[in-house]
């Protein structure tokens, strides 16, 4: 009788062990794969900050006395949209608006192409 006491015990405990382990979701990280998973938040991070918004380009030359006059005519038809001339090496540009996807950036070209038929999307980086 203790034989088969012994038997049961040794049986429960077996299974009790092998069920813990096997219930849990373990994953084995080497540090490879710590420093990919870095790598990849630094690229991600870096992304964040270069990214800037949409901007809809209206003009570009070198004549600032032009894109300040492109901008007054845009400041006037669409007095609550965010404009700027910007200095880009050679050239003066005009951007406005601020536009965080593309899709809305698309919908406010369609608008001030009627205006402004050369009026393109631009998202620069800095």
């Amino acid at each position: 009788m203790m034989k088969y006491f012994i038997l049961f015990i040794s049986t429960l405990w077996v299974n009790i062990t092998f069920a813990q382990e096997t219930t849990g979701n373990r994953f084995i990280v080497n540090d490879k794969v710590e420093a990919l998973i870095a790598q990849r938040a630094d690229c991600v991070a870096h992304d964040k900050q270069t990214l800037k918004y949409y901007h809809i380009q209206l003009y570009n030359g070198q004549n600032i006395g032009r894109a300040r006059g492109v901008r007054a005519k845009f400041n006037n038809l669409f007095p609550n949209v965010y404009s700027i001339v910007e200095w880009e090496t050679p050239e003066y540009k005009v951007w406005v608006g601020e536009y965080e996807n593309k899709l809305s950036a698309d919908q406010a070209l369609l608008r001030i192409k009627k205006e402004f038929p050369n009026a393109f999307i631009v998202n620069p980086k800095k």
